[in-house]
């Protein structure tokens, strides 16, 4: 199973980062990563770089709109996206997002953008060129 950044680290490097990485739970689930791009790395650093793309931009849209629907709809779009990279904490935000009271949406807000700036930064580290 081809896990970014790995194939190309050698052995110390990449025990460092899944050390690092077991401290603390990941943004995001690698494993879940892998099976859905079927283990390709390719595949997988394309995925992440439309997370990236789109999921700040998405939390904004959410964040602008006063409407309940229209929340429900980009909320959904994000949980969708969330959950094909492994995200499962933004995703599992974004599904409370879709039937979140008026009440409860600004809390949720800054929660999922905390989580979506940890995808982000996770990604960064994964993505970034090997030393």
């Amino acid at each position: 199973m081809n896990v970014i950044g790995f194939e190309q680290a050698s052995a110390e490097e990449a025990a460092g980062r899944i050390g690092a990485m077991r401290r603390e739970p990941a943004p995001i689930d690698l494993v879940h990563l892998a099976r859905q791009t079927f283990g390709s790395s390719e595949l997988e650093r394309e995925v992440l770089r439309l997370f990236v793309l789109q999921g700040g931009d998405l939390v904004r849209r959410i964040a602008a709109t006063g409407d309940a629907v229209e929340r429900a709809e980009i909320a959904h779009r994000l949980k969708g996206s969330a959950r094909a990279i492994g995200a499962m904490r933004v995703g599992r935000l974004a599904e409370a997002l879709e039937t979140a009271t008026a009440g409860e949406v600004a809390g949720l807000l800054e929660e999922i953008g905390r989580a979506v700036a940890e995808v982000e930064h996770f990604v960064a580290g994964l993505l970034a060129p090997a030393a």
